[in-house]
């Protein structure tokens, strides 16, 4: 009798201990959301007032999301009663719901309006996406072509950015080309930075993280964390795409004809001799001159990276504050499983 009532009492703790960590497990409504404002055209014509509404950006299969019928590009106007002006407020809403709990939102379907409760559940650890991820393009930088007149006097042919003469300052960095691409979730964003062409395997791959930052090459993105490696490979796919798409050189841009091996030879037959003393002072005139100006350029950059990383810094900063003042006065929840999930 004794020993049926303690295995009566175990069971009873056991479940009453199951129930409360349920209670303190985070929900998730498995949604990735699109931290760009809606367009002003857009807010207009659906009635919304400025600042209002949050664009879905993709669904996790199997969510209450996608129980619900919720759908990329769904516009979420109304959380808990209030209006939503924000990522950062639907993230705090739900981070601060536990399994179980329900929310209730409102969102624009197909130009629709429609009313939804959403019954929280636990992240689905190797969850897949209903559709292919969408990264969000910071920056792109595509530098312009060098061209020079081939020995022959009659082609043109182009200078590779490797075989342009060196300075003291990192030319050769000016001329790279640059893709930046951020991502959100709930559990923080990231930037992932491809420098070079990034049809190249060398090209250099950047990911910044939680004050953390990994580098890779774009033939080599296993040395990346492999949280990050999925969104990589898309980033340099997507990267790949614009450089395809870019523009070429069409009628309104040729470049001038070529001059005949005749002209040439006319030209310097009628030009005087040099001064090659003179010619050589200016020469290095001119070279103290640029070398000046590619200085104060290098500067320029790295001015502009450091202000643009400190902005990101405050950004991040305020976020966790916020994050950190709304749980202040909650119990830890326990630890959630590793890889990036959505809210």
């Amino acid at each position: 009798m004794r020993r049926n009532a303690l295995m009566f009492g175990c069971l009873v703790l056991w479940v009453l201990g199951s129930a409360s960590y349920a209670q303190s497990e985070q929900g998730h409504m498995g949604v990735w959301l699109d931290s760009s404002p809606l367009p002003d055209l857009l807010t207009k014509h659906l009635g919304l007032e400025a600042g209002q509404g949050v664009r879905i950006r993709n669904i996790t299969v199997g969510s209450p999301a996608d129980r619900a019928g919720l759908e990329r590009d769904d516009i979420v106007v109304i959380l808990q009663g209030e209006k939503v002006t924000a990522v950062e407020q639907i993230v705090q809403t739900v981070r601060a719901a536990s399994v179980g709990d329900e929310v209730s939102l409102e969102i624009i379907h197909l130009g629709q309006w429609k009313t939804l409760q959403l019954k929280l559940q636990a992240a689905q650890e190797g969850a897949k996406l209903k559709y292919p991820p969408e990264p969000e393009a910071m920056m792109t930088w595509r530098p312009g072509k060098i061209f020079k007149i081939g020995p022959d006097g009659r082609q043109w042919t182009e200078i590779p950015f490797d075989d342009v003469p060196q300075f003291d300052v990192d030319v050769n960095r000016f001329f790279k080309e640059l893709h930046v691409y951020h991502h959100m979730a709930d559990d923080g964003s990231y930037t992932i930075t491809i420098q070079g062409d990034p049809a190249d395997g060398d090209s250099e791959v950047i990911v910044q993280a939680d004050g953390k930052e990994y580098r890779a090459t774009v033939g080599k993105l296993d040395a990346i964390p492999e949280k990050y490696r999925g969104p990589a490979r898309e980033a340099v796919e997507s990267a790949r795409k614009s450089v395809k798409e870019d523009v070429t050189v069409g009628k309104r841009f040729q470049l001038p004809d070529r001059p005949w091996p005749e002209v040439y030879q006319k030209f310097f037959r009628s030009t005087p001799k040099l001064n090659i003393e003179r010619f050589s002072e200016q020469k290095d005139r001119m070279m103290e001159k640029l070398q000046e100006q590619m200085e104060r350029l290098q500067e320029r950059m790295q001015s502009l990276e450091e202000r643009n990383r400190e902005i990101l810094d405050r950004l991040l900063e305020r976020k966790n504050e916020r994050e950190e003042k709304g749980h202040s006065d909650e119990k830890p929840a326990p630890a959630e499983p590793s890889g990036e999930q959505p809210i």
